[in-house]
Formats: structure tokens, C-alpha cells, sequence
């Protein structure tokens, strides 16, 4: 009897879950549907937005496609989004005081979302916080599929994983919410990627492509290498990377004021770049370019003035 009710239940919350409306893969969520998509599923990240929010409006390709990766891996994650502005009784109910505000609900318990605004850093940190804090990879074809998933991960090579070395990667892997990480113990991955003994990889789709970390693997230095690596040498700010930079481990930057349509633009880039090589993991460099009008009140924050450019800040 008891079997019967459960399977009953679950095709009533799977029935009704059939009629939440989506939007790119979204769940909209309302003030008649939420708490049924919320009780029905084990894992939903909610976004509660305004239309009117430039924020928001950015947010929302990256929101979409994270829900779409999710959905083609079968992931039991789901993504859903609240109309704050419409539903209000929701956001007053959760405390919405800006906007997006995302929170993640793990059986039906609230918690606030703490990871980036990109589709991999949401996905990322959304598999950390339901799953293994690093991805078992048990081939090189395995390993090569992860890497081409991501813009960045960082794969642990160990055969044994209760060594104090696996330990520390591990325990770094659970708390860097915004980049996958793998481990193997497979002698294939072992030789495809010239790893002899204990190592870290990071694999990156930009610069050198690939970083070995060298010394002792602890906690710390996990966390320093993997901060000092998963950045461009130089990245471009805007509404995608700042979070990345400011809430990095990095926390000295350099700021680059230059202008994209210059001349000299990819010469002085180029130029950051070998002095940013020298600073790895120490040093951010950014550019802000000044042709966006956003980018003004930046300029104005630093007291600077147009004829001053292009011109370098450094802040610590």
C-alpha cells in the first residue's frame, strides 16, 4: 500500500510539473506553481528578476543556456525564474531587495546562490553543490569530453585518493564553486597528459591552453593555482567577467583604461600580456575599454579625464 501511495505522489508532482510553463528552458514560476515546482523537485536554482533590469537582461541568455546544458545531460537540476515585480507576494516572502537575486532550494530548503552569472559558472557551481566536489574520469576519452565541455577545468591526478595530497585537492575542489574539477587515477589520462606521480592540470580554451602546478599539493596552494591560471593574462571587463574579477581570489588588479578602436590597441594589449606572465597568480590585469559609455563612470570614479588616456590604475 505504501508503494502505491508513493508511486502516486510521484506522478502527481511529475503531472504537475508537466504544466509549468518554460521560456528557453526556464520554469516560470508563480505564486500558484512555485511552491508545487519547489516540493516536486529535489534541486531548482529560482531567479527572481525584474523586466526593467539591466542585470537581469544579461543574466537571461546565460540563465537560458545553462538550462538547456542541464536538461541535454538529464541533470535532475532544474532552473526557474520569478516575475518579482508581478509576483510580488513571493519576493516579499524570500526578502527580494535587489535585482537578479538567485537562491537554490535543495528539498524544498532555501539557500542563497553564490556563484557566477556565466552558464558554465552557474552549471559549475550547481554540480558542487548536488554532487562530488570533483568528477571521476576514468579514461582519456572521458577526460577530453570534460575539458571540451568547459572553458576551464582543472583535473587532479592521484592513484590514490586517501593520500593528504588527493585530500587537499578535494577539499579545494568543494569550495571553488566556479570551475569543474575532475580526478583520475587512470594510466591512460596519467600519459596523455604527461603527469608522472601526484599533479594538478588546469585546461584552459585560451592563452598557453595549459598549466602544470608545481610544488606541494596543499589546500592553499590549489586555490592559488587554479586563481592565478583560470583567468585570460589579460581579460576584457564587462557585465560577464566582473564578478570573476572582483570576487576572485586575486585581489590586486591592474586597470588598463584603453580604447578598443585605437590603433595601438592590440600592441598595448600584447605588451600586458608578457608583463602580466611575470605576475601570475600576484597581478589581474584588466581593460576597461573606454569607448562604452559604462565604462565613463568608471573613469569618473578614478578622477580621470578623457585626455589623460589611454592611462593604468593599480588597486589593491
Amino acid at each position: 500500500m505504501k508503494v502505491f501511495v508513493a508511486v502516486l505522489a510521484c506522478f502527481a508532482a511529475l503531472s504537475a510539473g508537466a504544466d509549468v510553463e518554460k521560456d528557453e528552458g526556464v520554469l516560470v514560476l508563480t505564486n500558484d506553481n512555485f511552491q508545487e515546482v519547489v516540493d516536486g523537485n529535489e534541486f531548482v536554482l529560482v531567479e527572481f528578476y525584474a523586466p526593467w533590469c539591466g542585470h537581469c537582461k544579461a543574466l537571461a541568455p546565460e540563465y537560458a543556456k545553462a538550462a538547456q546544458q542541464l536538461a541535454d545531460k538529464e541533470s535532475k537540476i532544474q532552473l526557474g525564474k520569478v516575475d518579482a515585480t508581478i509576483e510580488s507576494s513571493l519576493a516579499e516572502q524570500f526578502e527580494i531587495r535587489g535585482y537578479p537575486t538567485l537562491k537554490f532550494f535543495r528539498n524544498g530548503k532555501a539557500v542563497e546562490y553564490s556563484g557566477g552569472r556565466t552558464a558554465d559558472t552557474i552549471i559549475s557551481w550547481l554540480e558542487k553543490k548536488t554532487g562530488p566536489p570533483a568528477k571521476s574520469l576514468d579514461s582519456v576519452d572521458a577526460t577530453k569530453a570534460f575539458a571540451d565541455e568547459h572553458d576551464v577545468v582543472v583535473v587532479g591526478f592521484f592513484k590514490d585518493a586517501e593520500t593528504d595530497a588527493a585530500k587537499a585537492y578535494l577539499s579545494a575542489a568543494g569550495e571553488m564553486d566556479d570551475y569543474p574539477f575532475g580526478i583520475t587515477a587512470d594510466d591512460a589520462v596519467f600519459a596523455e597528459y604527461g603527469v608522472e606521480g601526484e599533479g594538478v592540470v588546469l585546461l584552459k580554451k585560451f592563452d598557453e591552453g595549459k598549466a602544470v602546478m608545481e610544488g606541494e599539493v596543499t589546500d592553499a596552494a590549489v586555490k592559488k593555482f587554479v586563481a592565478g591560471n583560470a583567468l585570460p593574462l589579460v581579460i576584457e571587463f564587462n557585465q560577464e567577467t566582473a564578478q570573476k574579477i572582483f570576487s576572485g581570489e586575486i585581489k590586486s588588479h591592474c586597470l588598463l583604461f584603453l580604447s578598443a578602436k585605437a590603433e595601438g590597441y592590440s600592441s598595448q594589449v600584447d605588451m600586458a600580456k608578457e608583463v602580466a606572465k611575470e605576475n601570475k597568480g600576484e597581478l589581474l590585469f584588466v581593460t576597461i575599454d573606454t569607448d562604452e559609455d559604462d565604462h565613463k563612470r568608471i573613469m569618473e570614479f578614478f578622477g580621470m579625464e578623457e585626455s589623460e588616456l589611454p592611462s593604468m590604475r593599480i588597486i589593491k
